[in-house]
């Protein structure tokens, strides 16, 4: 039961974290969760992050970059694939200490004042790390999440949520066509889902209380701590 109730809290925040910038529940929730119940990691992970996508992405239809968007598909397929390939011959972890590494060094650049500019060129790169990244270590969010920073928060949440509902769809079918996802992880998601929409529900709250400077901010903390992680566990 304790363990429950830490894997709610950590849903919930992660929930609200994502609904409010944009990304965050993989980063924040997919080490801790896999500490406190690691049968949660990755299966039922991915169809929560799915769930969540898929609510901010209906809410924030309007705001969609269909071109960008479709940019980010192809970015994050590719990554995806190559990260597929890769993870069979080359020891992850020597990528997640280079992926960290850059991580920080774009939070730095950026709270100097180094914003990426949205192009067809950085969407696809941002999209094939972000994939990469997602597959191997199931902290993907950051690389996009820099890309869009200094965007309308609407349009950031909306724009990486229809990115994230197809990558979580494109990984769960992996997962399960390799027989590395099935029932119990279904069974397990279904008991995640009220934490979910408490998070989601909660940041309607926190929304109104929001500007797009202290959304950026987030970002970055939220980027910084996601390359940290993959420093430290590399």
């Amino acid at each position: 039961m304790t363990d429950y109730i830490l894997v709610y809290l950590v849903l919930i925040i992660g929930s609200c974290l994502q609904s409010v910038i944009g990304f965050g529940l993989g980063l924040l929730g997919a080490p801790l969760i896999f500490l406190i119940m690691p049968e949660l990691v990755p299966g039922p992970m991915i169809l929560n992050a799915l769930l969540l996508t898929t609510l901010l992405a209906v809410k924030h239809q309007y705001d969609i970059d269909l071109k960008q968007t479709g940019f980010s598909i192809l970015g994050g397929t590719a990554g995806v694939l190559v990260a597929g390939s890769v993870l069979l011959y080359i020891d992850a972890h020597q990528y997640q200490m280079l992926l960290g590494v850059c991580i920080i060094a774009a939070v730095i650049l950026s709270m100097v004042g180094v914003t990426p500019r949205i192009s067809v060129i950085s969407n696809l790169i941002a999209a094939m790390i972000s994939g990469f990244m997602g597959t191997t270590t199931s902290a993907g969010g950051a690389p996009m999440g820099l890309l869009y920073q200094a965007e309308d928060k609407d349009k950031i949440k909306a724009n990486l949520s229809v990115f994230f509902v197809y990558i979580n769809m494109f990984g769960i079918a992996v997962l399960w066509f390799t027989d590395a996802a099935g029932h119990d992880d279904l069974e397990l998601f279904l008991k995640c889902i009220p934490a979910i929409l408490i998070g989601w529900f909660a940041s309607f709250f926190i929304n109104r209380r929001i500007n797009e400077i202290l959304v950026r901010k987030l970002i970055l903390v939220v980027a910084a701590f996601a390359g940290t992680v993959l420093i430290v566990a590399s």
